[in-house]
C-alpha cells in the first residue's frame, strides 16, 4: 500500500524527515526541498505525505475496527491534489487582477444580481411582447367564464340577447309594414283618380332606377372618399381628432418622441382617411420596434453577463 512508482523508499524516508525537521510547514519543506534528479511541487510532497499517513493508520487499524476519533483522524488525510492545483491556480489568478479588472467583476456582479431579481418581470414583458407580435391582444378576461357556474350564466346572457334583438326585429317589421301600406293607400288612390298612370308604369321606372344604380369599387370609393360605418357616434368630430392610438404607457411617449425625430408632426395636416389609417399603422409599428429594441438591449446584456461568467469560470 505504501508502495509509489514515481516515489522511491528513499526519497519518502526524506520526506517525512523534512516533515520531522520543520513541523510539517510545507511551504518551508518545498523550499528546502532537494532530492536529485527530481522536481517536485508543493501538491506533490503534500499528497505522498498524506497518502503514505493514511496507508500507515490502515495497516495498524484496519477501517471497521478504527475509533471515532481515529476514523476522523483517517478523514482528514484525505488530501485532493487536483483540487489543490486549482486552488492555487484561481488564487494567483486573483491576485494577479488590476484594479480595472475588480472594478469590471464588480459591475457585472452588480448586473447579474439585478437580472436575477428583475427576471420574472423580464419574462412576464417577453411573453407580453410574443403576445404582441402573434397575437391580437385581447380586453377581457375569460376567467369568470371558467367553471360551470360561469358558463351557465354566459349561456343565459347570449339567449336573453337573442330573444331581444328578435323581440327588436319583429317589431321594426311590423312598423314597417304598417307604413308601407299607409304609404301604397294614396298612391293607389292617385293611380284611380289619374287616368292614363297603370302599374306597367311605375314597375318600369322601378326597373329603370335599379339598373341605373351600381356598386363602386374600391378604387373608385378611395377616389371619391367613399367609407362605411358601423355605427357613427353623435355631434361633430375632426377626424385628426379621433386618431387612435394603439400605444399606450411610457411608449406613447417614446413613439411621439421618435416620429417628431423622423420630421412627423403629431397632427396630420390633410387627415383623410387613408391618411388616417397608415398614420395609425405607423404608429403602432414605431411602438412594436421599441419593444423590440428595448428586449434586444436586455438580452444583449444577458448575453454579456453569462459570457464573463463563463471567462470567469473558464479563466
Amino acid at each position: 500500500m505504501l508502495k509509489n512508482d514515481d516515489w522511491s523508499r528513499e526519497e519518502t524516508d526524506y520526506l517525512f524527515s523534512m516533515c520531522r525537521e520543520y513541523d510539517l510547514r510545507f511551504p518551508i519543506i518545498w523550499d528546502r526541498y532537494e532530492w536529485p534528479s527530481k522536481q517536485r511541487s508543493l501538491e506533490d510532497l503534500k499528497a505522498r505525505y498524506y497518502a503514505s499517513c493514511r496507508s500507515l493508520m490502515e495497516l495498524r487499524t484496519p477501517m471497521g475496527q478504527m475509533s471515532p476519533e481515529v476514523l476522523n483522524q483517517f478523514n482528514l488525510y484525505n488530501f485532493d491534489k487536483e483540487r489543490e492545483v486549482m486552488r492555487r491556480s484561481m488564487a494567483e489568478r486573483q491576485f494577479n487582477k488590476t484594479q480595472q479588472q475588480f472594478a469590471e467583476e464588480e459591475m457585472l456582479l452588480t448586473e447579474l444580481k439585478r437580472i436575477v431579481a428583475n427576471q420574472e418581470k423580464m419574462f412576464e414583458e417577453r411573453r407580453d411582447f410574443y403576445q404582441r407580435l402573434n397575437f391580437p391582444t385581447t380586453t377581457g378576461s375569460i376567467q369568470p367564464y371558467t367553471g360551470s357556474q360561469g358558463l351557465a350564466h354566459l349561456r343565459d346572457m347570449m339567449l336573453s340577447s337573442s330573444d331581444k334583438s328578435k323581440k327588436r326585429k319583429s317589431v321594426a317589421l311590423g312598423q314597417g309594414s304598417g307604413a308601407d301600406a299607409a304609404q301604397q293607400t294614396p298612391t293607389s288612390a292617385n293611380s284611380i283618380d289619374r287616368p292614363g298612370i297603370g302599374g306597367s308604369a311605375k314597375e318600369k321606372d322601378g326597373k329603370d332606377l335599379k339598373r341605373q344604380v351600381r356598386k363602386l369599387t374600391q378604387e373608385e370609393e378611395q377616389l371619391y372618399g367613399v367609407s362605411y360605418h358601423e355605427k357613427l357616434s353623435s355631434g361633430v368630430k375632426l377626424r385628426s381628432g379621433m386618431v387612435a392610438s394603439n400605444v399606450k404607457g411610457a411608449t406613447a411617449a417614446k413613439v411621439a418622441t421618435a416620429l417628431t425625430q423622423l420630421g412627423i408632426a403629431p397632427r396630420l395636416t390633410m387627415p383623410t382617411a387613408s391618411a388616417v389609417q397608415r398614420y395609425e399603422q405607423l404608429q403602432n409599428a414605431v411602438g412594436v420596434l421599441l419593444d423590440s429594441k428595448k428586449l434586444l438591449d436586455k438580452l444583449e446584456q444577458e448575453a454579456r453577463v453569462l459570457k464573463a461568467q463563463l471567462e470567469l469560470k473558464e479563466g
